[in-house]
């Protein structure tokens, strides 16, 4: 099995302007029916009928993310890794969660594992929501005990992610299929039977969501330490034949999660400022561009009436 990955990307908002966690769901109502028993009162034939799939418009809106921002947007890269594995894997892997910790750093790595056959991806976050903001004074004593959130103030991460991987059928079409990993649940569903759902706990650089983890500045940086977050891990079976190509794209789920929305107010200099504080970069002609796209243009007046302003009459 081949596999081959392709940058993927987050997708920042403009203002106004492995393992498996979860089993993936089987398609449903295939192979399922019962048996027809004979033909019902008034020639209906018996037996339960194959669902009717739905048509593109449908399908569309089943998956619509009533979530997203539905504006201009910035994607901003994010590194995927890809690791595959055929067969009985023979490469022993540590867990190298909380590396940070003093406590588990200092500790020997026990328990060897084997990774799973199959395509593991792992991708990292971008630099810009990895730099926090200090809360304190440099200069101020703190306690030994406290907390590193309690010291600094990160974004918050992506907690929607897409995972798609395409390939070509042996009739030589292209073919593909996709997943929706939502990070704080840990859960992956394909993406057909996927709906948008809330989500009340955020991932930043330091948390990882999950109750009883103390504060960790590295749990992105490592496949165990982010799995189910940040990681996905399938199987395609003998059927499907590579090369493969996967690609991932995140998004927030709750819009004021994304460091770069902000009020309508909000003045483009100040909007470019807080890209600046984030190291991400748009050429401002791009964002005129955009602005003036949207911008309601004059009504020039019916075809045959002068309206003041417009010149001579329009033929």
């Amino acid at each position: 099995m081949m596999a081959k990955g392709r940058k993927g990307g987050t997708s920042d908002s403009k203002p106004s302007s492995p393992d498996e966690k979860s089993p993936m769901p089987e398609p449903d109502g295939l192979g399922k029916g019962k048996k027809g028993s004979g033909t019902k009162k008034g020639g209906e034939a018996g037996g339960k009928q194959p669902p009717v799939p739905p048509t593109p418009e449908q399908f569309h809106n089943q998956t619509l993310d009533s979530n997203l921002y539905r504006g201009s947007r910035i994607i901003v890269p994010v590194d995927l890794q890809i690791y595959v594995v055929e067969g009985q894997s023979s490469t022993d892997v540590y867990d190298l969660t909380q590396i940070f910790d003093d406590e588990e750093r200092d500790r020997p790595r026990e328990g060897l594992q084997q990774l799973a056959e199959g395509v593991h991806l792992h991708w990292s976050m971008p630099d810009g929501l990895m730099k926090g903001e200090e809360l304190h004074d440099p200069d101020e004593a703190l306690a030994e005990d406290v907390e590193l959130s309690e010291m600094f103030s990160f974004p918050h991460l992506p907690d929607r992610w897409l995972v798609t991987r395409q390939w070509k059928l042996p009739s030589g079409q292209n073919a593909a299929t996709a997943w929706v990993i939502e990070s704080e649940k840990q859960t992956v569903t394909s993406l057909d039977l996927w709906r948008a759902s809330s989500s009340n706990v955020a991932l930043t650089a330091l948390d990882d969501g999950i109750p009883g983890n103390g504060d960790d500045i590295g749990w992105t940086g490592t496949y165990h330490g982010s799995q189910g977050r940040f990681t996905f891990h399938e199987n395609p079976g003998p059927n499907v034949v590579g090369p493969l190509s996967y690609s991932v794209a995140g998004w927030y789920n709750n819009a004021n999660d994304d460091p770069l929305m902000c009020p309508p107010e909000t003045t483009r200099g100040a909007w470019m400022d807080m890209m600046q504080a984030l190291g991400w970069y748009v050429p401002q002609s791009e964002i005129v561009d955009i602005v003036n796209a949207k911008t309601p243009k004059p009504n020039p007046g019916e075809v045959g009436k002068n309206t003041q302003g417009q010149g001579p009459l329009r033929k």
